[in-house]
């Protein structure tokens, strides 16, 4: 992968920090409900600080399509995991929030695993050009299905169970929509800037990205970023990754490559799990 992708994929996941705070500074006296959820988007959108949060998060889109373009998806959508310690910074810079020795080592642990997973891993390949349409068709399907699941759990619970349900879904959805980015992205290096208007996946990325964002913003209402960060922010590149490989046919390295590559993708989890505990993120959680 290019270092321009590399960087533009960290700067996407900046972006999405600060987005996630600033939409999470402005929602975190609502609440989630249901038959409530549209006009809760409708109370939000007259809130300047919200507006500000995304158009950050739109133009951290912008970067994540451009780095998909240039990328591979195994290696682009796992660098947005970078989300997670900048809210954390975030949250503690502007929310008011305490940062402890764990939130540091936290901080620390995920930037090197992070690196090592996407070091080692090593994806090359991928022809997201030649996937045929029945095949888009199934992946597709088969994680809107799952996002619907969750969805409806999510509503039929609450408090910080509902904003963890809601918190996958959307990362579910943002990891459908990286692939759909992708396909698109491809599309338009290869037949040029026109090209966006006569892709479908151009369409149905905008789609699901306008789906997985309500859920976000009803889980941001519903709890903390403590219960929302963990799902959102492990299951988007965990679908990216599976999607690349399995869909796209990129290939991995092998061996021990491989096996170190594993290791860091179970400190990922560990450091995403430490972080999501962090005062700076407790302090401001919100019963529905």
């Amino acid at each position: 992968m290019t270092g321009l992708a590399i960087g533009l994929a960290a700067g996407a996941g900046l972006a999405a920090a600060a987005g996630d705070v600033l939409q999470r500074s402005s929602a975190r006296h609502e609440t989630s409900d249901p038959h409530e959820s549209v006009r809760l988007l409708v109370r939000l959108l007259r809130r300047p600080r919200w507006l500000l949060g995304v158009l950050v998060s739109l133009a951290g889109l912008v970067s994540h399509i451009t780095a998909l373009s240039l990328g591979r998806i195994a290696s682009v959508q796992p660098l947005l995991v970078t989300e997670l310690p900048l809210a954390v910074l975030g949250s503690a810079l502007f929310l008011g929030g305490r940062l402890g020795w764990r939130d540091w080592a936290g901080v620390v642990l995920l930037a090197a695993s992070l690196g090592g997973f996407v070091a080692l891993l090593d994806p090359g390949g991928g022809q997201p050009l030649d996937v045929p349409g029945s095949v888009w068709a199934i992946g597709a399907g088969v994680l809107l299905a799952v996002m619907t699941g969750l969805a409806v759990a999510g509503w039929r619970t609450g408090g910080e169970t509902r904003a963890a349900l809601l918190g996958v879904a959307s990362g579910v959805g943002y990891g459908l929509t990286g692939a759909l980015f992708a396909g698109a992205g491809r599309r338009i290096a290869h037949l040029g800037p026109a090209a966006a208007l006569t892709t479908w996946q151009t369409y149905a990325a905008v789609a699901a990205g306008l789906v997985s964002f309500y859920l976000l913003q009803n889980a941001l209402a519903a709890g903390s970023l403590v219960a929302v960060e963990p799902g959102t922010t492990l299951t988007n590149p965990i679908v990216a990754v599976v999607w690349g490989v399995v869909v796209f046919g990129e290939t991995t390295a092998t061996g021990a490559r491989l096996a170190g590559a594993l290791g860091c993708a179970a400190l990922i989890v560990v450091g995403v799990f430490v972080l999501a505990r962090s005062p700076a993120l407790q302090s401001h959680a919100t019963p529905s």
